[in-house]
């Protein structure tokens, strides 16, 4: 089976994602075609959370292994995507900077039956992702600020000796 995902931004309402992967993948080879289309850095925590009724977080799909035991604790690596989604319209949620809460909505759209698939891939992309991290976000806002502010028009300046007067008559002569 081929899984179509529909991935947004409520952050950003012109970015889209439509990625498809066969269903023996793993929520790890999911988490890498969205980290890699995004430009994210792999280094920072992500998890899967499959929507539960009302689009509330029910299930935790980790990407580290956190040592806890039981039949509900998955890890991204050790999680092939079959062994949770079943059934189109599904919901997930994909958080991608905890500190912050950010995250992406995804849908699990169409499911192909007697397809397969050897790579994960994003056969759609449109707009720009949001940053991965809200504080890089911020920074960059402040630095075109700072340029902004550097490149204000402060008229025509040609003629020093205009405005300041003549450079003997400001130091006193000496």
């Amino acid at each position: 089976m081929v899984y179509q995902f529909k991935i947004y931004s409520t952050e950003v309402p012109d970015f889209t994602l439509t990625v498809e992967t066969d269903s023996k993948h793993t929520f790890a080879d999911l988490h890498i075609c969205i980290q890699n289309a995004c430009g994210f850095n792999p280094d920072q925590l992500a998890s899967f959370f499959i929507a539960g009724p009302k689009c509330g977080r029910q299930i935790e799909i980790t990407q580290l292994d956190m040592g806890f035991t039981g039949q509900n604790k998955f890890t991204m690596k050790r999680t092939p995507l079959w062994k949770l989604l079943d059934h189109e319209n599904q919901k997930l949620l994909y958080v991608f900077d905890f500190f912050m809460d950010r995250l992406f909505f995804i849908e699990l759209t169409h499911i192909f039956m007697g397809k397969s698939l050897s790579e994960t891939s994003v056969t759609y992309k449109n707009g720009n992702a949001p940053s991965q991290l809200l504080e890089e976000e911020l920074l960059g806002q402040e630095i075109e600020a700072r340029k902004e502010e550097e490149c204000l028009d402060y008229g025509d300046l040609d003629d020093y000796t205009e405005i300041f007067g003549e450079m003997e008559d400001l130091t006193g002569g000496l």
